[in-house]
């Protein structure tokens, strides 16, 4: 390997790192995450980018404008072939939600339908972006909402949030740090024959600089990410998919467990809910894949799970009606899950607008009842203690709230 290693291969790992060059603490990550207590309170935000149907999801089978509108991508009642998984007299889970079941029953955890805001528009890109930044409509926000929340959780270093993504995403858009990473057990800034040898030299070009801080965050996180525990296999016979967002839920049950002080996760899914022809077969792959990540990821923590919250959302929802090629176009409001946290579950929150064609939006969408900024106000606060007073949401004031804990 060669060693005529420039600050350029350093600012690159940085990068990986998303880590921000001013104002940070010099703490070195390894002591605070052996500080850090076992009962940190974690938030994970699993964002299914492409627009999830809800009403495939958590399925309306006791409105019977349901089966009307969607006709052969309706999913049958509870108890017959294929049918939906009975909630209680109106929803029931799609038939690939099974493995959330005892979730559901044990009450840790819940759904909240009608869920979106009508500024984010039903552009892909537009949405993603507007969700991610919590200010729809407006795309010159400087910070993203998980940057916001994490400067008003406790803690410091860059394993303070972690996003399993190939980039930093606009959800942690402003100067708190970051690990951006697509796995754990390979990261090394990037280096090619990364060793013990080409860090000392590393070190050692850094110490004397303004950036010795940034430096110091940065090779411990790698140290911390050495952790052989973080190598074990899952607890309690918990089988991950390998599919999105297995692999990221299992990482960050390993991190969470050995205690590196993270306190904030995303795990973004790709595009893969887009289902704008024959929905059926996708939909009951990936409703699949979600269900067993989850599943997984709740044995995995066992009774830790009530320290993590886990909030499953999407940039918006679905067309109410089918269209002509079995499949269902950009719509509105969506249905999301919210799992652990201490969360009073066995429920489907939100007040439901019903599917008659003068009750949806622009008749074609289901509305929206519930901004999701209030259901992310409601769980952080619940969840983290972070109170409206954060500001989570610029120009905004949380409602009333739903009663996700109570």
């Amino acid at each position: 390997m060669s060693w005529d290693l420039s600050r350029r291969v350093f600012l690159k790992g940085a990068g990986l790192l998303a880590v921000g060059m001013g104002g940070l603490p010099s703490e070195v990550i390894v002591r605070t995450a052996r500080a850090a207590s076992n009962k940190k309170k974690v938030f994970v935000h699993v964002f299914l980018r492409g627009g999830a149907d809800g009403l495939n999801l958590v399925v309306p089978h006791g409105d019977p404008l349901y089966y009307e509108h969607r006709r052969e991508i309706a999913l049958p009642r509870p108890g017959k072939p294929g049918g939906v998984i009975r909630l209680d007299d109106h929803f029931g889970f799609h038939p690939a939600l099974l493995p959330l079941e005892p979730l559901y029953k044990d009450g840790r955890l819940l759904a909240v339908h009608a869920v979106g805001n009508y500024g984010v528009s039903r552009s892909h890109f537009s949405a993603q972006d507007f969700t991610e930044l919590g200010t729809p409509g407006d795309r010159g926000t400087k910070t993203g909402t998980l940057a916001r929340l994490e400067g008003n959780v406790e803690g410091s270093g860059v394993l303070k949030s972690v996003s399993f993504s190939a980039q930093r995403p606009l959800s942690f858009l402003g100067p708190e740090p970051a690990l951006v990473t697509l796995g754990i057990e390979s990261f090394n800034l990037g280096v090619v024959g990364w060793g013990d040898e080409c860090e000392r030299r590393l070190r050692s070009m850094y110490a004397p600089s303004a950036l010795a801080p940034t430096a110091e965050q940065v090779f411990s996180a790698v140290q911390s990410l050495r952790t052989p525990s973080l190598k074990d296999k899952p607890g309690a016979g918990a089988a991950y998919p390998l599919a999105s967002p297995g692999p990221a839920l299992q990482q960050a049950a390993r991190i969470i467990q050995v205690g590196l002080g993270t306190s904030c996760f995303f795990v973004p899914v790709g595009g893969r809910f887009d289902t704008h022809s024959n929905q059926l077969e996708p939909n009951a792959t990936e409703y699949d894949i979600l269900a067993r990540s989850l599943l997984a990821f709740a044995k995995d923590l066992g009774t830790g799970l009530d320290d993590v919250l886990v909030l499953v959302t999407t940039e918006f929802g679905r067309t109410v009606f089918v269209n002509g090629s079995h499949g269902t176009d950009h719509g509105s409001a969506f249905c999301a899950l919210v799992m652990g946290g201490g969360v009073k579950g066995g429920r489907v929150l939100g007040k439901w607008p019903g599917l008659a064609k003068s009750a949806l939006y622009e008749e074609r969408d289901l509305a929206v009842t519930t901004d999701f900024r209030d259901l992310y106000s409601e769980l952080v606060q619940g969840h983290l203690g972070v109170g409206a007073s954060a500001k989570l949401f610029p120009g905004f004031t949380p409602g009333a709230p739903i009663g996700l804990f109570s």
